[in-house]
């Protein structure tokens, strides 16, 4: 049988997991504890954009490759500001 120990932080190291997974976990009645891991849905891609002053403005400069969709920023905007209310 191989042992896990729990750290000062209550934290256990679990080999054969990802780091960012996500695990439910159930007590049963004799003590034991159930891990079941928890299905989530990847959320949209973060992308890091960089502000620089051009021409007396100041502009995002994206990164090489990427396209931002104006319509879905004004929506992503408008749901955070909703939510706040």
């Amino acid at each position: 049988m191989k042992t896990l120990t729990v750290d000062d932080r209550q934290r256990v190291r679990l080999p054969q997991v990802k780091p960012g997974q996500v695990y439910a976990y159930e007590p049963d009645a004799d003590g034991s504890i159930k891990l079941v891991p928890v299905i989530t849905k990847p959320g949209p891609k973060r992308v890091l954009a960089k502000m620089v002053k051009s021409g007396g403005g100041t502009f995002f400069q994206v990164p090489a490759g990427y396209q931002l969709d104006s319509e879905a920023i004004g929506r992503a905007v408008a749901e955070e500001r909703d939510s706040r209310s």
